[in-house]
């Protein structure tokens, strides 16, 4: 009888041993305003990343944005458009994506203006750890949603209702760079004629 609750204790001390119960470690809300603070900070940091870096913006249909950062411009244009079917295009004017939300806070502040009217914007965490960015739409009386992921502080992906855009920052491959300074020779050549 001895034996069997010797035994027993041992196995009971064992086994508690072996497997402690783990303690569920606390998780930290953050408030609306860290949350807004957290996404525009990605945003602006995103943005200097792609002016600085280079950026391409694929869509889920194959088409892409090359844009090259002012530094890296060949013969003074930075950016092409390449739709889907391979015809490539020299952009004039560009907004990239990831650098609107920046953009429309700075308008904001120039203006001296809240955040109503034109200007009116939200920003949501979602359960995902990705963020909607939701924005006033010029000449209509509606937001609308994009939703960024962010990835170590940048953003690498944003959904709209109309697009899915990916990024890639840095470095143009070869390929990409022959199409880009293919495009901008051919445009020189035709504004040339």
């Amino acid at each position: 009888m001895k034996r069997i609750f010797l035994g027993l204790a041992l196995v009971a001390m064992l086994s508690g041993c072996a497997s402690p119960t783990p303690t569920p470690t606390p998780t930290k809300t953050k408030t609306q305003a860290q949350i807004e603070k957290d996404f525009l900070k990605a945003a602006d940091d995103s943005c200097a990343k792609a002016q600085t870096e280079n950026i391409i913006e694929t869509v889920e249909d194959g088409s892409r944005i090359i844009a090259l950062a002012k530094a890296n411009a060949y013969k003074d244009y930075s950016a092409i458009y390449i739709d889907a079917a391979g015809k490539v295009q020299v952009i004039y004017e560009l907004e990239l994506s990831v650098c609107a939300p920046g953009y429309l806070i700075s308008m904001m502040e120039e203006a001296n203006h809240d955040n109503s009217g034109d200007y009116e914007h939200h920003i949501k965490l979602n359960a995902d750890g990705t963020y909607t960015w939701s924005q006033h739409v010029y000449g209509e009386d509606k937001l609308a949603d994009t939703i960024f992921t962010v990835e170590s502080g940048i953003i690498t992906a944003a959904d709209t209702s109309a697009y899915n855009y990916t990024f890639s920052y840095g470095p143009l491959s070869d390929a990409d760079m022959v199409i880009f300074k293919k495009a901008i020779d051919d445009e020189l050549a035709r504004l040339n004629q």
